[in-house]
């Protein structure tokens, strides 16, 4: 369900409190107007991932049971900053960012939205992060042992070539002024 701000009820409690949702509704670009989705004012560029949720998830918010406008927004607000955290590549995310999301994530399934499938995701982010870290020490490891390879071989390189002229050393034949 989609509408404009000025179709839905808001009490003056709502209208008054303060919250960083103002902050969040704020947007560098000054036509971006608010457009509500299922009971979440949103901004209008965020519409199409809203209701992108709410088409796979319809189920999300049917144990969210705030009434306040600006903390519900507010509330989604933290949502999609979360899946655009999450959308980092693993290098950017630190574990950090993961820790935060992670208790992120149990915050807002504390306040009623149903978030299984984005806990799953972030438990893939999470393994991922961890893959990448023991890819990362076998890469050092193995560039460890190319390392030392080299140097033994150069080693080896070296002895050849050391042998290669003592052979040659002694192949060369004795000149006449040698022998007298």
């Amino acid at each position: 369900m989609v509408k404009t701000p000025e179709s839905s009820e808001s009490s003056d409690d709502e209208q008054n409190y303060s919250s960083s949702s103002e902050e969040w509704s704020k947007s560098s670009d000054d036509d971006d107007k608010i457009v509500e989705v299922n009971g979440f004012q949103v901004l209008d560029s965020q519409v199409n991932q809203v209701m992108a949720i709410f088409e796979k998830h319809p189920d999300m918010a049917s144990d969210f049971s705030l009434e306040n406008q600006q903390l519900r927004n507010a509330y989604m607000g933290v949502l999609l900053n979360l899946i655009m955290t999450l959308c980092q590549s693993p290098d950017e995310l630190t574990m950090d960012d993961l820790n935060k999301a992670d208790r992120t994530v149990l915050d807002l399934t504390k306040a009623g939205l149903k978030l299984h499938w984005l806990r799953q995701k972030l438990d893939e982010a999470f393994q991922k992060k961890e893959k990448k870290r023991e890819i990362r020490a076998q890469i050092r490891l193995l560039e460890e042992k190319v390392k030392k390879r080299k140097l033994s071989l150069s080693d080896l390189e070296s002895d050849l070539k050391k042998q290669k002229a003592a052979a040659l050393a002694a192949e060369t034949p004795f000149d006449f002024s040698d022998i007298v």
